[in-house]
């Protein structure tokens, strides 16, 4: 019996699990509704395996022959999603615990810091702090840390995060037009930890801006309008990496790799192999998201019932994508813009020999 629970509770899914039925317990949530939000958790870290073991590691397995045949150099995709949950995956379920710890740590310890320091912002984009508190977790194990030691580090670390990150942003979400149904509850910041570069985005933008100019007052072409979808652009881009890689290695190369990954090694057109390749990647990424909110949806909920309860004046620090619907053109340009700055910093990578 013994046994059995430190097994469940050596997984990842069953320990966030339970902090949500802490949360639903908190907030006095009825039976009905508490066992949909723990059951809506642990499915949400059963897509988060399965779509990375199921369809995007074996995409990523296929154009990794590809682009080290064509470039001979070692090349990643970079994802957070695929990352972690690769790392989660292969370190095995003891590594997958520390991180869930660390999670909860990190959440729990971002409520104490809004508490009792003046930076009152409370993080809502629960997976962002999941990717931090996995990447830093990994980095002490990488330097020689105890589990525990780095589960404590990454946890520590995030949460001073959680309340510096938006406190860099808010003067600026102060700025943002049109965001009204978001400042129902006064200030809002943002709640995901690039935002250094957004600041200095920021910075650059006063320096070199004009506030009369707004990009949403500008016409895109309705052709291009399918690039502002995140799965047509993800599928698009993958694509595009697929091609220029087996266009450079040499279709008739490419074939055979082809033939190898078909079931069965049966003969599949090399077309249809990289168009199914880019697709599995695509959805593989939308299913894993789809994982990742789920558990998170129910998660936000429970930390947030807890820190209207202790914290007085709390900030939410939201996700970024919660502004996309009122900024259309900002996002389309922006992803022009940051695709195109991708494209070159690669290249510049493989002048330096880096991945």
């Amino acid at each position: 019996m013994l046994d059995t629970i430190i097994q469940l509770l050596k997984d990842a899914s069953i320990l966030v699990s339970l902090f949500t039925l802490v949360g639903c317990i908190i907030q006095r949530k009825s039976v009905n509704d508490t066992i949909i939000s723990v059951t809506k958790t642990f499915l949400g870290f059963v897509l988060l395996f399965a779509s990375a073991r199921l369809m995007i590691s074996p995409s990523l397995h296929s154009f990794s022959d590809i682009f080290m045949m064509a470039f001979n150099v070692k090349g990643i995709v970079p994802n957070n999603e695929v990352v972690i949950v690769d790392a989660m995956d292969q370190l095995g379920p003891q590594f997958a615990s520390a991180i869930a710890l660390g999670l909860i740590g990190a959440m729990a310890l971002n409520l104490v810091f809004a508490r009792f320091t003046p930076l009152k912002y409370v993080v809502l984009s629960g997976h962002h702090v999941f990717f931090m508190v996995s990447c830093l977790t990994i980095i002490s194990l990488l330097h020689g840390y105890s589990m525990t030691i780095s589960a404590i580090m990454g946890s520590v670390i995030t949460a001073v995060w959680c309340v510096v990150s938006p406190a860099l942003l808010v003067g600026y979400c102060r700025r943002i037009k049109n965001v009204e149904p978001l400042r129902v509850s006064g200030d809002f910041s943002i709640g995901q930890f690039g935002s250094t570069s957004y600041m200095l985005s920021g910075f650059l933008g006063d320096k070199f801006g004009n506030v009369n100019n707004d990009i949403e007052q500008a016409k895109i072409p309705n052709a291009l309008g399918f690039l502002t979808d995140k799965n047509t652009s993800t599928f698009l881009v993958m694509l595009l990496f697929f091609v220029v890689s087996s266009a450079v290695a040499g279709f008739d190369k490419v074939q055979l790799i082809a033939d190898q990954h078909a079931k069965h090694h049966a003969h599949i057109n090399v077309v249809l192999f990289l168009l199914k390749q880019s697709g599995l990647f695509a959805a593989g990424v939308f299913v894993l998201g789809r994982g990742v909110n789920m558990f998170v949806e129910e998660l936000i909920p429970a930390f947030k019932g807890i820190s209207d309860k202790l914290i007085k004046k709390s900030i939410p620090a939201i996700e970024i994508y919660s502004l996309f619907p009122y900024s259309k053109n900002a996002v389309f340009v922006g992803f022009i813009c940051c695709t195109v700055a991708g494209f070159i910093t690669m290249l510049f990578c493989l002048t330096l020999v880096y991945p």
